[in-house]
């Protein structure tokens, strides 16, 4: 499982690639490259989110814990 700084490096030389791909395509909405390379971006970019949210709530969790006996 790849950390969150490996994928901030990988997404924006996956954008430059999708850049790329686009200007050598004929058609950019309809090339198999282009849209390939838009898809490993989409799937890099979900998982960076995917991370920092399960960090957000974990610390969320924490809070909660830490908060809960003090109510009561």
């Amino acid at each position: 499982m790849p950390t969150l700084e490996k994928l901030k490096e990988l997404i924006p030389t996956a954008r430059k690639k999708v850049d790329e791909a686009a200007k050598k395509a004929s058609d950019p909405k309809n090339d198999l490259e282009v849209r390939s390379k838009k898809k490993k971006l989409k799937r890099l970019t979900r998982k960076a989110a995917k991370i920092v949210y399960m960090a957000k709530k974990k610390e969320e969790k924490k809070k909660k814990k830490k908060g809960g006996g003090d109510a009561a």
